[in-house]
């Protein structure tokens, strides 16, 4: 689906400001609220929204270790057989295939690194006949940008990792943290009704979360195959990763139109950058680019090509 102008800025203001009401959002947008009501409801109909979700700080909440682990199996059906029963797992964050060299990828999160060790252990004896090779990532560095792909505004890219002290929770405040895990749009009168508080407490609640930075921001899950795009990785291997190098690739990602995440590893790859492309050419003209930014160094280059079904749940530990 090509999207129009007006679709692209309903979208963009959406996935920042979802938890307004639809009368506030039509008059920044100058739409009527009829517009409003029948665009996002189009977008919900046609799955090109597939959830409206909540972006969270998972420091804050205890769990300051992050893996990217990708799996290699034996036959296809065995990484399909992953993914489908992959349901509530308390680490999980998603999970999704790779249709080249390995079979699966999730990413994790978890309180300690004997945590992790511990959940790969298990996971590699449950599919001991199954995985032939897995790969992890251990980041120190990860940022996102949400929505370059609509070709608006700049929009300021996310640390997926922050630097932030475990901060206590009361029981109110984690089942509030649930409900816009589940619905980033829950509005105020539901989540206080289902609470059995007043909408003032609930609000005031809310904006203590963001406060304390235990929510960062909203979020919306999109199908980019119906927006007309394919998703693929790049990993790269860059041998001389100096500070100097650090900051080339950052500012390569800061400033690539395609480029949706970055994250720097210790292990080699030592850096992946993921990106939405709508033709195969655009991903070719990526990596020549990466191959001239980092002519002068020995520089490693491979691609996974990611399928865009996947499964998401922003908050397993709750």
């Amino acid at each position: 689906m090509e999207l129009k102008p007006q679709d692209a800025r309903l979208l963009e203001y959406l996935y920042h400001h979802s938890r307004e009401p639809n009368t506030k959002i039509a008059k920044a947008l100058h739409l009527s609220r009829e517009q409003v009501d029948y665009k996002i409801k189009k977008f919900l109909d046609f799955g090109i929204i597939k959830q409206f979700t909540t972006l969270f700080n998972y420091n804050a909440l205890g769990y300051k270790e992050y893996r990217i682990l990708l799996l290699k199996f034996t036959k296809p059906i065995y990484a399909r057989n992953f993914y489908e029963k992959s349901g509530k797992d308390a680490n999980r964050l998603d999970v999704g295939f790779i249709i080249n060299k390995y079979g699966a990828f999730t990413e994790l999160f978890f309180k300690t690194d004997g945590d992790f060790r511990e959940y790969l252990f298990k996971i590699l004896n449950e599919q001991r006949d199954r995985i032939s090779d897995y790969f992890i990532f251990n980041p120190y560095y990860t940022k996102v940008w949400p929505l370059k792909f609509l070709k608006g505004k700049k929009e300021q890219g996310v640390p997926f990792m922050t630097e932030t002290k475990e901060i206590h929770l009361d029981k109110q405040e984690i089942q509030i943290l649930k409900m816009l895990a589940e619905d980033g749009r829950e509005r105020i009168v539901d989540i206080s009704h289902k609470l059995k508080i007043s909408p003032e407490l609930a609000l005031y609640k809310i904006k203590k979360l963001h406060e304390r930075k235990v929510v960062l921001s909203s979020a919306i899950l999109f199908d980019m195959k119906k927006l007309g795009y394919f998703y693929s990785t790049i990993l790269i291997n860059i041998q001389n990763m100096s500070k100097e190098n650090e900051e080339k690739i950052k500012n390569f990602a800061e400033k690539s139109e395609l480029i949706r995440s970055i994250v720097l590893s210790m292990s080699k790859p030592n850096c992946f950058v993921q990106l939405f492309h709508k033709e195969h050419s655009d991903l070719i003209n990526e990596i020549n680019k990466l191959k001239e930014l980092f002519k002068d160094d020995v520089v490693d280059i491979d691609v996974l090509f990611m399928d865009s079904e996947f499964k998401i749940n922003p908050l397993p530990f709750l």
